[in-house]
């Protein structure tokens, strides 16, 4: 299942889904990724929004749902720009092993496989970034206030307020240049790599911010599935309309 996939002489994108998770937080039967959503599952809304905006999909999966994802790629015509990779114990590993088959010389981003109202230009925005300095990350502002919580290792501490105009929420996809993201995962594991970024950040500081929306929600409770629902349930252009409608109101 590891094939190196060849670069052709322009810039290509590649993207990584790592799709091992079991999805425990859900509660449910089968992995989160597998769960449908509208008539479809989860996963194939993810990879049907990324789908347009980028060359080559390598997806880590379980073996053990194998059939089923080849039987979806059939289905949704796209078995042969989808690479299948085995997904590891951990993420990290997933990402690890899906990277042996993106060449060098081109652009790749990592999205979870649970996060399917990603927007196109957010997509498309990130990999422009991407080539332009080195990553590029899609984030979003905080809205709501923070408390700091210090430990001292001897007794509890008082909560301290700061100040959230100095933090963004870390979304997906996170892009970067091929070469640059595979040398960072020849590292070692380490408990703080909570994400692609974190990893790309033990040796690269070169790491572009890009204004993320609101929709682009990560599925992993069954209450953001009850959200998932209402998101499908009406369009992007809907939404807007629809609070524009709601501010004017006020």
């Amino acid at each position: 299942m590891e094939q190196v996939i060849t670069a052709s002489d322009h810039i290509k994108r590649y993207l990584i889904i790592p799709s091992g998770g079991s999805g425990v937080r859900m509660g449910a039967e089968l992995p989160k990724q597998y769960i449908r959503l509208g008539g479809k599952t989860i996963l194939q809304h993810t990879i049907e929004a990324l789908a347009k905006h980028v060359d080559y999909i390598v997806l880590g999966i379980s073996y053990d749902y194998r059939i089923i994802v080849e039987d979806m790629l059939q289905t949704m015509g796209l078995a042969d720009r989808v690479h299948l990779t085995v997904a590891g114990r951990r993420r990290f590993d997933t990402v690890q092993r899906a990277l042996r088959v993106v060449p060098d010389g081109v652009l790749v981003g990592i999205h979870d496989a649970v996060r399917p109202f990603v927007s196109g230009a957010v997509v498309n925005k990130c990999y422009e970034e991407a080539q332009r300095v080195g990553a590029a990350v899609p984030v979003l502002q905080l809205t709501e206030s923070l408390r700091y919580l210090p430990e001292d290792g001897k007794q509890p501490q008082p909560s301290q307020a700061i100040n959230r105009s100095h933090y963004r929420l870390v979304r997906t996809p996170q892009v970067f240049w091929s070469e640059r993201i595979k040398e960072a995962y020849q590292q070692p594991f380490q408990e703080s790599f909570t994400d692609d970024c974190s990893v790309y950040d033990q040796l690269y500081s070169d790491l572009a911010l890009v204004p993320d929306t609101t929709e682009n929600i990560k599925i992993t409770t069954p209450d953001q599935l009850y959200w998932g629902e209402h998101l499908l349930s009406i369009s992007r252009q809907e939404r807007l309309r629809l609070t524009k409608k709601l501010l004017s109101s006020r």
